[in-house]
């Protein structure tokens, strides 16, 4: 199944590269967050993958602000 334009979503790293945001290497196999649209895959503790994870669960719970 291909997702297209689904933004963001959690991958598995296909290559070494860097965090764009926090600086911190992602290696080969390891899971990050990354954005089609912008074509950038941040590390796991970056900011925009708390941000993320955060909106995921709120959508999963059903909470009141869950599409702030």
């Amino acid at each position: 199944m291909r997702y297209r334009n689904q933004d963001p979503r959690e991958i598995t790293a296909r290559f070494d590269s860097v965090c764009p945001e926090t600086g911190n290497r992602i290696r080969k196999g390891d899971p990050c967050v990354y954005f089609p649209r912008t074509r950038k895959a941040v590390h796991t503790d970056s900011r925009a993958a708390a941000e993320w994870r955060a909106q995921q669960f709120a959508d999963a719970a059903g909470l009141d602000d869950a599409n702030w």
